[in-house]
């Protein structure tokens, strides 16, 4: 749905035209091609009526039945339509109805400008007429030539002379001549029928004769077939006879209505969408606001007391909605940038949101501006500088708010990597520390110089740091080393001193060990002695037995006693020899436990517990001399009881001698115990010995590996000085390529600057040169015009031209003698010369009525060349 919208309205009080806001807004809004029809004719017949129609309402456009006109200045719909071409592509119709022309209240140069502005505007004018075509129906679209008068092409030809503006039918709309109530049967003589657009063009036939009136006539046919060489003509019977229903037409039911209208009304509905193509200028398409633009062009130039310039106006709107578009195409940039969020400060990402900033202002900025390449060019220039300074200014902003981060993290990760350095951490725990600041690091830097100055950081930072860690670490390790070193050597002198009483042990055990074995061979001895003496003790015992025999025997003979006593004495004195022997024996064997007290006083000095053992020996030696001197003083009473004593005696002396052989055995025993505990210690000593060798050994390689490791970082500090000192050398280099490529490009720049100027001069001479030529060109076309009507014009058996008269768009075939389409009559050579106008019309004049409108209508516009094709085509075939 919609409303009619006052688009151009006319102020009675200062005779000036005005612009209706709310239609320009309306116009404004439409994207993409527009198609404008307007419908122009007198007032009161009919034309809101058509433009109901192609809306399908009867409640649009206001229709009147009385004979004040409804409709003022230019008014247009405001829903403008959505229409898809029949080559699939789509557009918006825009509807106007215009106030009717040659109304009493208005003057003839108020219609002339709504015309105009009418003709101006659309794309496809339509003329709504009552009745067929007449000479007063011609008349009042003389109109046109007075349009002709007042509207130019370009600037240059205001200034020139001649009533006509060549090269304005190339920018004028498609031309349909509706003709209502039309009730003429459209035959020729001879019954043949003709279509309405042959009754047009046969219409527009130039009237023959001569005078001021004639010539008159003449110049409104030719102003209309200048104006609109793109024309048809369709008609409209009368939609009912009922005169007082008929003024009511526009709402009365449809069926009412007589069904060759309806029938009517639908195909001139089919024609004139058809038709209605998308509105340009050259080969630019026309959108809302170009529209909208050129409505306020054409208005103010008619205000102004100008003359509308078609190429002007369409410059002027060019440039403001380039203008347009770069300032929309600076919000897109800005709001695309925006809408992106904060972008890292890397130049590969600045760039990325660059371009994609640019692509949206690039769309938005294509979506509004019009014009030829140079103005488009020029404003999309100015507003890729404007955004190129903005991303200028915002990427060094960030670049270096980005490079103030770095340092800011570099310092801080150098304050900490010195406390832990100073905290006495290892060269592991620095790296794992510099490895964690570099990874925080990469996460929160950004920017081109984050690498490089991280580079530079590391390379100033790490290697002295390394060094004072490596000194440090040396320091302690030669420490430890010197401490170690010191400790083993305590440990060698305490093994030497092991090692020396380990082998006084083994020599006292070896002595021992001789001293027990002598010990056990004297203890053998004594028990060989021990068996000789109890077996002679036996034998004493026996001998003793019978002497007590002999005793008693004594006793009991008195007589006898005597004899037996001097017998027994003599024995006593024998058993006092062999008691002798066995004191001599007992001394013998106490001299040798002098001697081996002496070693047990050798061993005791050399061993505590060994001296011990030996003073129990000497102390039971000496029970045992007691108990042999007690020995002694019972064998003194051997005579009263010598056998019993004598028994006693030997069998103490041997349990004796037994226990004096197991306390020595003991003795031996714990002596070979403490060997083995010493040996065991030793070996104990030697094997801790060993492992502080061992420790000696890997503390003497980590100090080796850590002073090849920091040689190795200090050769490393050294190639990465020689690599900065290098690349210093580099930039230096650079930084000098770059100040003279700056002194060449300042110099380019001169001569750019130069040639510019040079180019400029020339360019000045050759538009002065192409101007002088044109005017020749001119000259040369008029000449040569005026020769091909010459030439192409014989007489004819009436008197006539060839073709049927003067009709540019009459048809042989269509003629009353005509046989076919009339030969194109022109020099080869001289059709290159030709305008585009004077092969149009030669072409209509041969009969080629059908191909002139293809390829006018022609999408994208035709070009001379096409035209020059054209004609050479035909006069080929019609040859």
């Amino acid at each position: 749905m919609g409303t009619p919208l006052e688009l151009i309205k006319y102020n009675t009080t200062n005779g000036k035209f005005e612009l209706g806001t709310a239609a320009l807004d309306t116009l404004r809004k439409v994207k993409g091609p527009v198609a404008v029809v307007a419908v122009s004719g007198r007032a009161r017949q009919g034309k809101s009526f058509i433009l109901n129609q192609l809306l399908q309402s009867s409640g649009g456009f206001q229709v009147g039945a009385t004979h004040r006109p409804c409709t003022k200045g230019l008014w247009m719909w405001s829903s403008p339509q959505r229409v898809t071409a029949p080559d699939g592509s789509s557009h918006h119709l825009v509807l106007l109805d215009t106030e009717g022309i040659d109304a009493y209240d208005q003057t003839a140069q108020y219609s002339t400008q709504i015309f105009s502005l009418a003709v101006l505007l659309s794309s496809l004018f339509v003329y709504n007429q009552m009745g067929g075509i007449d000479e007063s129906a011609l008349d009042r679209l003389s109109l046109v030539t007075e349009m002709t008068k007042h509207v130019r092409v370009r600037a240059a030809a205001a200034n020139s002379a001649g009533g006509g503006e060549e090269g304005l039918g190339e920018h004028s709309p498609a031309f349909l001549w509706l003709l209502r109530d039309f009730y003429l049967q459209l035959e020729e003589e001879g019954g043949r029928k003709i279509t309405p657009r042959d009754y047009l063009e046969t219409a527009l036939q130039p009237v023959p004769g001569t005078g001021p009136a004639v010539a008159a006539k003449n110049a409104i046919r030719a102003s209309i077939s200048q104006l609109f060489p793109a024309r048809d003509c369709f008609t409209l019977v009368r939609p009912m006879h009922d005169e007082v229903a008929l003024s009511q037409m526009d709402s009365l039911p449809r069926d009412k209505l007589r069904p060759e209208f309806r029938q009517g009304v639908k195909d001139l509905t089919a024609l004139i969408f058809r038709r209605a193509t998308p509105k340009r200028f050259g080969t630019q398409f026309m959108t809302g606001p170009v529209l909208g633009g050129l409505v306020d062009a054409y208005v103010a130039a008619i205000n102004g007391g100008a003359v509308p310039t078609i190429a002007t106006a369409w410059q002027g709107v060019a440039e403001s909605e380039c203008r347009r578009g770069c300032d929309a195409a600076e919000a897109a940039y800005a709001a695309a940038w925006a809408a992106g969020g904060e972008v890292v400060a890397e130049e590969a990402e600045l760039e990325a949101r660059h371009q994609q900033c640019l692509a949206a202002a690039r769309a938005a900025f294509d979506d509004i501006a019009v014009g030829d390449e140079t103005i488009r060019k020029a404003h999309e220039a100015r507003w890729m500088g404007a955004v190129a300074g903005r991303y200028k200014d915002f990427r060094g902003r960030r670049l270096a708010e980005a490079a103030a981060a770095v340092n800011e993290l570099l310092y801080k990760g150098a304050t900490e990597v010195a406390q832990a350095a100073r905290a006495g951490s290892d060269l592991a725990a620095l790296q794992q520390r510099v490895a964690a600041f570099v990874a925080c690091y990469d996460k929160a830097a950004a920017g081109p110089t984050k690498w490089h100055k991280l580079a530079a950081f590391l390379l100033e930072t790490w290697p002295a740091i390394a060094s004072q860690v490596l000194e440090r670490q040396a320091a302690t390790a030669k420490a430890a080393l010197e401490a170690v070193q010191r400790e083993a050597a305590e440990l060698r002198t305490q093994l030497s001193g092991e090692r020396q009483r380990a082998e006084q042990a083994e020599l006292l055990y070896r002595d021992v060990s001789g001293t027990a074995k002598s010990l056990q061979e004297q203890l053998s001895v004594i028990q060989q002695e021990a068996v000789r003496l109890r077996a002679s003790l036996e034998q004493k015992s026996g001998a003793l037995a019978s002497l007590e025999q002999q005793l008693h025997e004594v006793r009991q003979e008195a007589s006898r006693l005597r004899a037996a006593l001097e017998q027994k004495s003599g024995a006593a004195a024998s058993f006092q020899q062999q008691l002798t022997e066995v004191q001599h024996e007992a001394n013998r064997l106490h001299t040798a436990l002098e001697q081996k007290s002496g070693a047990a006083a050798s061993l005791e000095r050399q061993l505590g517990e060994t001296q011990q053992d030996a003073a129990r020996l000497r102390a039971a030696l000496d029970q045992k001399t007691a108990k042999v001197a007690a020995l002694e003083a019972q064998m003194s009473e051997v005579l009263m009881v010598s056998e019993r004593k004598q028994v006693s005696a030997a069998e103490l002396a041997e349990a004796r001698v037994r226990a004096a052989q197991s306390e020595l055995q003991t003795k031996l025993a714990d002596m070979t115990a403490t060997l083995t505990a010493e040996r065991a210690r030793a070996d104990g000593l030697e094997a801790d010995l060993k492992g502080l060798a061992a420790r000696c050994n890997s503390t003497e390689w980590r100090r080796s590996a850590q002073e090849t490791e920091a040689s190795e970082w200090r050769n490393k500090y050294r190639r990465e000085a020689n690599v900065k000192l290098e690349l210093q050398g580099q930039q230096d280099k650079a930084r000098d390529i770059l100040q003279l490529l700056g002194v060449e490009r300042d110099s380019v720049a001169r001569e750019r600057d130069a040639a510019r100027a040079e180019a400029e001069q020339l360019r000045a001479d050759l538009q002065a040169e192409t101007r002088a030529k044109e005017a020749l060109q001119a000259q040369m076309d008029g000449y040569m015009a005026e020769a091909q009507a010459a030439r192409t014009q014989p007489v004819g058996p009436a008197g006539t031209s060839y073709g049927g008269g003067n009709d540019e768009n009459f048809h042989p075939a269509d003629g009353a003698g005509g046989g076919g389409r009339g030969r194109v009559l022109v020099d080869a050579g001289n059709i290159s010369k030709m305008t585009v106008q004077e092969i149009k019309d030669l072409l209509t004049q041969a009969g080629y009525h059908d191909d002139v409108w293809d390829l006018t209508n022609r999408k994208p516009a035709p070009k001379k060349a096409d035209w020059v094709a054209l004609l050479q085509q035909r006069q080929h075939t019609s040859a």
